[in-house]
């Protein structure tokens, strides 16, 4: 092996784990995002009595967008 593929080698290795790492980074923040707090407020939703709470959860992420879609 000459020293331009050692050099190639412990490179990739080094930019692999980089990228890994961040990507590992990017995920837990993202999935901590919706679990920091429940919404208080105007934007919070009252509890559904009785019923169907998946159709009722869609609904309310259709009513969020607005009638332009």
């Amino acid at each position: 092996m000459n020293m331009n593929s050692i050099i190639n080698m412990v490179i990739r290795q080094l930019v692999r784990r980089a990228v890994n790492f961040g990507i590992g980074a990017g995920i837990n923040a993202a999935s901590k995002v919706g679990k920091s707090a429940p919404p208080t407020g105007s934007n919070a939703t009252p509890p559904i009595a009785g019923g169907n709470a998946k159709r009722a959860a869609k609904q309310a992420r259709l009513a969020q967008r607005g009638p332009w879609t």
